[in-house]
């Protein structure tokens, strides 16, 4: 059987069935760890290519994401910070309460 032609599954009995199943499953698997390995190397000539090592570049990763996401800052303590998701800082609400536009506080 060609690997582009179809197969007629109705015509298959249980066992057929179960053994196509069972052999996708084993090939998904398969194929998802390479794609992970491909990957993996990839990101070790990337370390390599850059002087680091994997975890320096993911803890970077992590501390821009952060600072990636935080789209509001406290304009008197730089410290408190907000991402515009989930309830609104203390500091946020008693700041608008005040008067003041949250926008002022847009980084």
């Amino acid at each position: 059987m060609s690997k582009n032609s179809a197969i007629d599954l109705d015509s298959l009995n249980v066992d057929e069935l179960r053994a196509i199943t069972e052999n996708a499953q084993q090939l998904i698997a398969k194929k998802q760890h390479q794609r992970l390995y491909d990957a993996y190397v990839q990101f070790e000539k990337i370390a390599e290519d850059s002087n680091a090592t994997i975890e320096e570049i993911l803890k970077a990763g992590e501390t821009l994401e952060k600072k990636r996401s935080i789209k509001y800052r406290n304009t008197d303590n730089a410290e408190e910070t907000w991402t515009g998701r989930g309830r609104k800082p203390t500091w946020l609400v008693e700041a608008l309460a005040a008067g003041r536009n949250v926008e002022e506080f847009a980084i």
